[in-house]
């Protein structure tokens, strides 16, 4: 999915929100918000995907601020959080027996996870962390508005090799879960990450702290980029990327560029995650700009439910 001229605003939104909570001083914010307004008045197009001017405002904001990982405390109560939740559904998990209802289940919660994304609006970098299990509830509760979970688990079944792209901290944890049912199923999984710090995206260390290493191998993305980087990738998920039957894409930033790959590679890919804004979701042929979708891209099977709360949503304002 390419940038469009809506989404310079949210770019700028979404710096000033970061500036108020991590750069105290308001003559170095300013000082950062105008360096930052000038690169993207001179850079801004619409030939790359959006994660593409996100990354280069919070890589401003780290050097110029001096802050090597912003949000440090934000991140890992959220990492906590996602362990404490996680224990609680596995005890779920385990009075279920059918391959349906454990994927589907897997899946919901995984896409819920999506939520911890610190650069939402309505969430934010002012995030409560004292609900969070509440507000994911909630969030499953929903349901699936595109739902093509009967054909990730046939893929699943074939024991294809698998790239899982994973996305924010806290959801990493919650997405432990659904690596492991991919394994148990006989797919050969590896799990990317970023290699460094920007917003709330998971590194090596989130992996490590909610044991992802210890169900499938880790790699790096690339450097400290939003989502996958389509200019920065590492030679580590391009071969990967190359060799994948299955590709799982979680949160909307990895959908960006997966959505723009999905025609070079020979994998299917399934993006997990909950829509964030109306043009993303508008993209996937969706009315509300939050949503839950487990879409399969390209030729997937018509399975889109629209509720008449969707509808509604789906009116207001962006």
């Amino acid at each position: 999915m390419l940038t469009v001229i809506k989404c310079a605003s949210c770019v700028i939104d979404d710096l000033q929100g970061a500036l108020v909570t991590t750069v105290p001083e308001p003559e170095t914010r300013l000082s950062i918000l105008r360096e930052a307004m000038t690169w993207m008045g001179g850079a801004f197009d619409t030939c790359c995907i959006p994660s593409y001017y996100i990354t280069r405002v919070h890589r401003l904001l780290k050097e110029r601020s001096g802050q090597e990982m912003p949000f440090s405390e934000l991140r890992q109560r959220c990492n906590e959080i996602g362990v404490a939740i996680r224990e609680l559904l596995s005890d779920r998990l385990s009075s279920m027996d059918r391959d349906e209802e454990r994927l589907h289940f897997l899946v919901l919660w995984a896409i819920a996870g999506n939520h911890l994304d610190f650069r939402t609006v309505g969430t934010g970098y002012d995030l409560a962390t004292d609900d969070i299990a509440q507000q994911l509830r909630a969030i499953v509760d929903e349901g699936l508005c595109i739902d093509h979970t009967a054909a990730l688990l046939s893929r699943a079944k074939s024991r294809p090799r698998t790239l899982y792209l994973a996305d924010n901290v806290g959801e990493i944890a919650l997405d432990t879960l659904l690596v492991r049912e991919l394994v148990r199923h006989g797919c050969a999984v590896t799990v990317a990450v970023k290699g460094g710090p920007i917003t709330s995206d998971a590194v090596m260390a989130d992996a490590h702290y909610v044991g992802m290493h210890e169900i499938a191998p880790v790699i790096l993305t690339g450097p400290d980029t939003l989502g996958l980087p389509l200019d920065e990738m590492s030679s580590a998920v391009r071969q990967e990327l190359a060799l994948a039957e299955m590709v799982i894409s979680k949160g909307q930033a990895n959908y960006y560029a997966c959505s723009e790959l999905a025609g070079q590679l020979q994998a299917n890919i399934f993006c997990l995650l909950r829509t964030k804004c109306s043009v993303a979701a508008s993209s996937l042929g969706v009315n509300s700009p939050r949503v839950n979708v487990a879409a399969l891209l390209g030729n997937a099977p018509s399975d889109r439910r629209t509720t008449a709360s969707e509808q509604a949503r789906g009116r207001a304002q962006y």
